[in-house]
């Protein structure tokens, strides 16, 4: 039996453990990783610095013809494990169906879902309609096996889930992440800050357009408001870097704050809060009932609707951090105990 993982971009560490791809690999399994982000997504890795993780075992055909050549060879035994979602993606998923025997996995972790809690009019007409998009559009993918981390991952993604699909009901991949992780050993209580990689996403490419929003100004505001915190609640900041942040690449320290790379699970455990501008890296303080502080910031203004939902999620009251001096101190009450944010 072979298993195949095809991911949707270029591998990075967190993906080749989140996917479970070293998981197969150390326990003896035949594991290899076809890569297709230069078919569906040419010129990624060139314009995207960031540091990625080379597994051996890796395929990166050249053509879509070349994708089906390798494929073709696989038998009923064998497992494509895909995590492609775009309709470009699926359009190349239903040819590679009828060139091969083998079964198309896929693992959808959903463990809090933006789009269940959705702001703005827009947001709220596209979480609406669509559970009818299957019904409606042509393109849709009728996967053998589709791995469930939540119940709202076939609203999510309903051109994934065909007549003959069969779902297998798991947790998600944060939760494994949480059962697994290690404490995080600082000498003094802190706070964790989940980097959400918004001001200058690596993702932006996908869409087509680059960020042009202003890095500067959201970091000094940024930074402005991690001192707040540490004068204002006496308790230090770490950042928790994204895995494809391009600010924070490179750095253990970010004028003057501690930053960490890929172990966001043990810097939440061990936090007394976590501050965020909103992403499903929060899932891990819902795991370990950590508080939650949102914010937002002019310069995120087209991030709002992100944050907004996460927080409506939890009714949480988002907190402007462009000038310190309005940020109202009630709306953060601090104890020995505990910390957390006011609805």
């Amino acid at each position: 039996m072979k298993i195949i993982f095809m991911p949707s971009l270029p591998l990075i560490k967190r993906d080749y453990i989140g996917l479970g791809i070293e998981y197969f690999y150390t326990r003896g399994y035949d594991v290899s990783v076809l890569e297709t982000h230069q078919l569906l997504l040419q010129g990624y890795k060139n314009k995207v610095d960031i540091e990625y993780f080379r597994f051996e075992n890796t395929y990166e055909p050249p053509s879509i013809k070349d994708l089906l050549d390798i494929i073709s060879e696989l038998t009923e035994e064998d497992n494509i494990m895909y995590y492609l979602a775009s309709k470009d993606a699926v359009q190349l998923l239903n040819k590679m169906k009828i060139h091969t025997k083998a079964k198309f996995i896929t693992y959808i972790s959903g463990s809090i879902p933006a789009t269940s809690a959705p702001c703005g009019f827009k947001n709220k007409i596209k979480s609406f309609l669509r559970p009818m998009i299957k019904k409606y559009i042509d393109v849709t993918f009728d996967s053998d096996i589709v791995v469930t981390g939540a119940p709202k991952d076939e609203l999510i993604f309903p051109f994934l889930f065909g007549k003959n699909t069969k779902k297998l009901h798991f947790h998600s991949r944060d939760y494994e992440l949480c059962i697994n992780t290690q404490d995080f050993v600082y000498d003094k209580e802190y706070c964790v800050f989940l980097d959400t990689d918004a001001i200058n996403a690596s993702d932006y490419i996908i869409f087509g357009t680059e960020s042009e929003k202003k890095i500067k100004e959201y970091q000094d505001k940024l930074i402005t408001f991690f001192k707040w915190i540490e004068k204002t609640i006496n308790i230090v900041v770490i950042i928790s870097a994204h895995p494809k942040s391009r600010i924070f690449k490179d750095t253990n320290n970010f004028r003057g704050f501690k930053v960490v790379h890929n172990q966001s699970e043990s810097l939440v455990k061990n936090s007394k809060f976590v501050l965020n501008e909103g992403t499903t890296a929060i899932s891990f303080a819902v795991y370990f009932e950590k508080p939650l502080l949102f914010f937002q910031m002019e310069e995120l203004n087209f991030f709002y609707n992100t944050t907004c939902s996460y927080a409506k999620q939890f009714d949480k009251k988002i907190i402007y951090i462009d000038d310190i001096a309005t940020i109202d101190i009630d709306d953060i009450y601090v104890n020995e105990d505990v910390t957390v944010v006011k609805p």
